[in-house]
């Protein structure tokens, strides 16, 4: 079997996306066809499908029975036997995620780079520069969301070790942490990275991730293996949750008051940061003496007329 050259696939890859270009070109509702990750002799290797957003106008969608309720619309296309990943969005919703106003606005900029390989509309290049623009910006927005994964998987962890002594599942925990922590190191160094994160992690801190990750993988489940992991990641959460941490820090600060969790979570809304995940990274500023912990009244419903109690924090000033 004749191995293919990283330029050879490149060629074939380039053909098959200009083909499909020149195939969406003649459809009128189809407005641009931006390319979400860059095709180079550098990440080629990686490839298998292209991915792509496809620019539509508005009120054109064509749901099929498999999308369900899901506002996300996905296709699988086929160009020289090569098939494009391709997310259909229309036109309004591309600008919402422009604003940062919905859970798939740029927030993977750092990981891929995007570009617009065809556009019939100029506004659609405008604001996608734009968006580029925001996505740098949104910088402690993306540290705050890997930061929270990583303290919700390390609670995870801690109950796996400690309470159903299961040290398998822990490490898989633990592994889930690390490659949090390998994006938001990738986010700390403010620069895209195409390949895989948790190399480039290694690199810039290669003693972390060495007992993270590596000692955790190397299959040696050992209950002190474990428990190192634990505690070099919560120190690393130590050493830097006030810049990782910092929008949730500066909402409290700002509110000097008593905040319930469901109106945090609400100002957090669409941005990749989840309640559950808001909810781990309070009960660890908690756990620090960093946070005071109370209750705050809460109605289930719209004609609830008792209202039960849910966890509300406080950041002294």
């Amino acid at each position: 079997m004749t191995v293919e050259r990283d330029d050879e696939k490149l060629a074939r890859f380039q053909k098959a996306l200009q083909q499909m270009i020149d195939r969406v070109r003649q459809d009128r509702y189809v407005l641009a066809v931006v390319l979400d990750g860059s095709l180079s002799e550098v990440t080629i290797w990686r490839r298998h499908t292209i991915n792509v957003w496809i620019i539509e106008a508005d009120g054109v969608t064509r749901r099929l029975r498999s999308d369900g309720n899901d506002e996300r619309i996905f296709r699988i296309l086929v160009e020289d036997g090569i098939n494009f990943h391709a997310e259909v969005i229309p036109r309004s919703r591309f600008k919402l995620m422009v604003e940062g106003s919905t859970r798939t606005a740029f927030s993977c900029n750092f990981f891929a780079e995007r570009k617009v390989v065809y556009s019939n509309d100029p506004s659609i290049e405008s604001w996608f520069k734009q968006a580029n623009t925001v996505a740098i910006k949104v910088q402690e927005r993306e540290l705050l969301a890997f930061s929270t994964w990583t303290i919700h998987a390390l609670h995870h962890a801690r109950k796996r070790l400690e309470i159903k002594k299961d040290l398998e599942l822990a490490g898989q925990e633990l592994l889930s942490a690390a490659h949090s922590l390998a994006f938001a190191e990738i986010i700390r160094n403010g620069k895209v990275w195409e390949d895989d994160v948790i190399y480039r992690a290694m690199e810039l801190d290669p003693e972390l991730f060495q007992v993270v990750y590596l000692d955790v993988l190397a299959g040696r489940k050992k209950k002190q293996v474990l428990l190192t992991a634990m505690a070099r990641i919560d120190q690393y959460l130590d050493d830097h949750y006030k810049a990782h941490l910092k929008p949730l820090l500066a909402l409290l600060k700002k509110a000097n008051r008593v905040m319930p969790l469901s109106e945090i979570s609400d100002h957090f809304a669409y941005s990749q940061v989840y309640p559950w995940h808001i909810e781990a990274a309070c009960e660890w500023l908690e756990r620090k003496g960093r946070l005071q912990k109370f209750s705050a009244p809460f109605k289930l419903t719209k004609r609830s007329l008792k209202e039960v109690e849910e966890p509300a924090y406080f950041l002294e000033s």
